[in-house]
This record gives structure tokens, sequence and C-alpha cells, in this order.
């Protein structure tokens, strides 16, 4: 499985990735941040990013920086 960001870059581990405004109901962050990429999960599809806090966010919602 690839992981690619919203402008079909490569997602790797140690990116910086800017994180987008979350969407009501559906997110649990509460605002857009900038993180780093610590794991991929090949299975549910999503990218895991920490800045701080661990968030499990859909790769091409994600810009890498």
């Amino acid at each position: 499985m690839e992981f690619k960001d919203k402008k079909g870059e490569e997602i790797f581990v140690g990116a910086s990735v800017d994180v987008p405004t979350p969407n009501k109901g559906q997110d649990l962050w509460n605002f857009e941040f900038t993180g780093t990429v610590i794991g991929l999960d090949k299975i549910n599809g999503y990218c895991l990013i920490e800045d701080g806090d661990c968030w499990c966010v859909e790769p091409e919602r994600l810009e890498i920086e």
C-alpha cells in the first residue's frame, strides 16, 4: 500500500506534515497543526501523526512540508 499526500507525494516515517482543520463530528483534533509521521497503518490505511499527542489521519488529507 502506498501512502501519498494530497499533492501525490509519498509519505514516509519521519516526514513533517501539515494536518488540516478537522471535520466537525468526525475528527478528534481541534485545529490544524504540523506534526511528524511516526507510523503507517497498512491495515487501516492511516498515518500516525505526532505533535505531542498522536493522531490517525487519512494520508490524502495531509501535506508534506
